[in-house]
């Protein structure tokens, strides 16, 4: 049993390796904090207005193919916007949107997890399903932190672990 435990030891440190390595990002301007994997970059841009920070995989072919697609931002919360009601929407179909597999949400810590699918036409007609891991964190009444990791459902399965490390360690600081 011990002769065991010691062969499996550098094998399960290994698998671990990447994930001890990753680095801690911070955003000094949006107020968030989160992990990025070895590799993968954080490219802040502005859209309608608000700045987002986009996690870029280190290879093109894994943004080509799987469509990785992950961002981060923090807003203003709308004034719908509790654990409850999220939590509700996201456990119904949207337009395009099927009923989310789970919505988690946790009110001490102001945290909300919801993994769903969704799909879309793109170029001739094609139809697209993407796996979706989306976090909201609540801070104080004026702030919200979001992260949305989606690739494409054929491939999420792939980067999984990758993108909730990004995802689920999604930190709001305080002021």
């Amino acid at each position: 049993m011990l002769k065991t435990l010691f062969r499996c030891l550098p094998l399960s440190l290994a698998l671990l390796a990447p994930l001890a390595q990753a680095a801690v990002y911070t955003d000094a301007a949006s107020r968030v904090r989160f992990n990025v994997p070895p590799g993968w970059k954080v490219r802040p841009s502005v859209v309608d207005g608000q700045r987002v920070l986009r996690v870029v995989p280190p290879k093109a072919d894994q943004r080509e193919r799987a469509a990785i697609d992950v961002q981060v931002f923090s807003r203003k919360p709308g004034r719908g916007d509790t654990l409850a009601r999220l939590a509700q929407k996201y456990r119904r179909e949207g337009d395009n949107r099927e009923a989310a597999n789970f919505a988690r949400g946790n009110s001490r810590s102001g945290r909300l997890v919801t993994e769903y699918r969704d799909g879309r036409f793109v170029s001739n007609r094609l139809w697209i399903v993407r796996h979706n891991l989306h976090v909201f964190q609540l801070g104080d009444k004026k702030r919200m932190a979001e992260a949305r990791c989606a690739a494409n459902a054929s491939e999420f399965k792939t980067y999984r672990r990758q993108m909730e490390a990004i995802c689920l360690s999604l930190e709001l600081l305080k002021r």
